[in-house]
């Protein structure tokens, strides 16, 4: 039995020392608004408006000018951050008639369109995403 319960501890330690930090900071909000923000960890979540499962984390808070900075335990692995920030409040990335956003929004690797391998980053221990809008 002791054989059996110290073969396991080294286990059990690695699952408790398994979450990664990940340091997001978005700079340049021009006007305040509900920050929008998240975590995906597939591509189906990432391009997709819905509540799609792979989500790993989600932000709604409200925020002024400047930047905005969080921390975020996650497990190690793969992900693409998107965020906007809801100007008006109506809960929604507001786009003219073409579908060009009307509002500010970003993603990690600070690309123009949405697209889960361009964005995603790969987060072992520690990862910093600075994301400018």
């Amino acid at each position: 039995m002791i054989k059996y319960l110290c073969s396991l501890s080294p286990l059990l330690l690695s699952f408790q020392l398994s979450a990664a930090t990940l340091d997001v900071e978005v700079q340049g909000i021009a006007k305040g608004g509900v920050l929008n923000l998240e975590i995906c960890s597939s591509k189906e979540a990432f391009e997709s408006d819905d509540d799609a499962s792979g989500v790993l984390a989600r932000v709604e808070e409200t925020v002024g000018e400047g930047s905005y900075q969080r921390s975020f335990d996650i497990p190690p692995g793969t992900y693409a951050i998107k965020l906007h920030i809801d100007e008006n409040e109506n809960g929604e990335l507001d786009t003219n008639f073409l579908g060009i956003p009307r509002e500010q929004y970003g993603t990690s690797n600070n690309l123009l369109f949405l697209d889960f391998e361009a964005a995603s980053f790969v987060i072992d221990t520690y990862e910093k995403v600075q994301i400018d809008l």
